[in-house]
């Protein structure tokens, strides 16, 4: 398998191809517009367009072979030296040793060179181009080759070498200069490649940890609530049975305990009475916020409170309640747990309403992207900020001296199962509450079927 880095030379390669197919079409077209204005002879502009047509062909030739054998790495530096041979002899018809300045003809190649392969490969083929021109001037000032009369002037032995030396010195630099930035941009880009790569392998560990330690907390988190639940139940039939003992003590030796008998054993009533109903709430606990994927559904939530609006009918009715529910969008959830959650978030809006004069309680709700929101609102008593992170914890209450007259009942567990309930549908509960201006509870829960849990 080939490395990213070979591949990153071929894929530079051959659009190197196909930008020097593009760039002798542009020169061909160039020398054209020279002879129709007289610039470049016919003499010179006829060879040096078959000149530029070859290479052009040369090039699409090389793309086409050089596919067909996915194009070795070999056979780069074998094509530079063929495009060097044509690029001189095109050199040779456009002027040869009067036109020193043509060289630049070979700067693309030492480009494509340095991006593609590496300063030492670029300043290689800048002093091969320059050997060849050399060679050239060579050939044309010796007559062994008849040199292109294209321009007026002719350039004397001592021009031709400062011209040959500038064109070279510059050829080089440009080599070595074009060739270091490459060779670093490269380096930068292999070590961003390998930290990527580290930080890659990194996140890979770390969330292979991440999901072993998951699943650990996941299998306690089962076995502390199966023990829970298995000692739960097994205290409330101890707690049943206690009950039961004081309730029979306290209705058939009445007559023969002491007043201070009778008094121990009210107590001991109200403490098992107290505790089965704890053991029972805890079992609630379990019981509604037990997933159960397979049984949800697509809710609708607007029966789902109707329901619970008919079984609140007379404490309404009791307390002068206006109630207004409106519009509320479906949710892909289970319908017993949808109730539960309004359940008790109606009726603890109803209980602590308080005294106001015209007690309100408004339902809404709506969709926002891939949530949907519920909100349940009361214009009642309110809660403190200390006391705003307190209430979904098990077992507590706001402390009040007293809602309209008398103690709310409850045990402090319904808006801990909610929470616990939302949580596991992967959403969230927030409150919003001012003392004396009422509370708003919203409830955010994924929408369709791909957000439950």
């Amino acid at each position: 398998m080939s490395s990213p880095n070979l591949e990153v030379r071929r894929r530079l390669f051959v659009e190197g191809l196909l930008v020097r197919v593009a760039l002798a079409g542009t020169f061909a077209f160039v020398a054209i517009v020279f002879r129709e204005f007289g610039v470049l002879p016919a003499a010179s502009a006829r060879p040096a367009l078959f000149i530029l047509v070859g290479l052009a062909l040369v090039n699409v030739a090389y793309w086409y072979v050089g596919r067909s054998r996915s194009f070795p790495l070999s056979d780069f530096s074998v094509h530079w030296l063929v495009d060097i041979v044509f690029l001189t002899i095109l050199i040779h018809y456009i002027g040869g040793a009067d036109a020193p300045y043509a060289t630049i003809i070979y700067y693309v190649l030492v480009l494509f060179a340095a991006v593609s392969e590496s300063r030492r490969v670029a300043v290689r083929l800048a002093v091969a181009s320059m050997l060849a021109f050399g060679a050239l001037v060579a050939l044309e000032d010796s007559g062994a080759l008849s040199p292109v009369r294209v321009w007026d002037h002719h350039l004397s032995t001592s021009a031709q070498l400062l011209a040959f030396g500038v064109s070279g010195a510059f050829i080089l630099a440009l080599a070595f200069v074009g060739g270091t930035l490459a060779d670093q941009l490269k380096q930068s880009n292999a070590e961003l490649r390998a930290a990527s790569l580290a930080l890659e392998e990194h996140n890979r560990e770390l969330e292979r940890r991440v999901a072993e330690r998951t699943a650990e907390l996941a299998a306690a988190t089962q076995e502390i609530g199966d023990l829970v639940h298995i000692v739960s139940h097994d205290l409330k039939n101890v707690a049943v049975g206690a009950t039961e003992t004081a309730r029979q003590l306290a209705s058939r030796e009445e007559g023969r305990l002491s007043d201070r008998g009778k008094e121990y054993t009210r107590h001991l009533l109200e403490d098992t009475r107290a505790l089965s109903r704890m053991l029972e709430d805890l079992l609630k606990l379990f019981r509604a916020t037990d997933p159960g994927a397979s049984d949800r559904e697509w809710v609708d939530v607007n029966e789902v409170v109707r329901g619970v609006v008919r079984r609140l009918e007379p404490h309404l009715e009791r307390r002068n309640i206006a109630l207004e529910v409106g519009p509320l969008p479906r949710v892909f959830a289970e319908p017993g747990k949808i109730r539960h959650i309004f359940d008790n978030l109606i009726d603890n809006a109803c209980k602590y309403v308080g005294d106001a004069e015209a007690p309100r309680v408004e339902v809404g709700g709506r969709t926002r992207g891939g949530e949907v929101e519920y909100f349940v609102r009361d214009n009642g008593i309110g809660i403190s900020e200390r006391q705003r992170d307190r209430v979904f914890q098990l077992y507590h209450r706001v402390p009040l001296a007293g809602v309209n007259g008398g103690a709310p009942d409850g045990h402090g567990v319904g808006l801990a199962i909610v929470k616990r309930i939302v949580e596991r549908y992967g959403g969230r509960i927030d409150l919003e509450s001012e003392v004396g201006r009422g509370s708003t509870f919203r409830v955010h829960l994924p929408l369709g079927a791909e957000g439950a849990a």
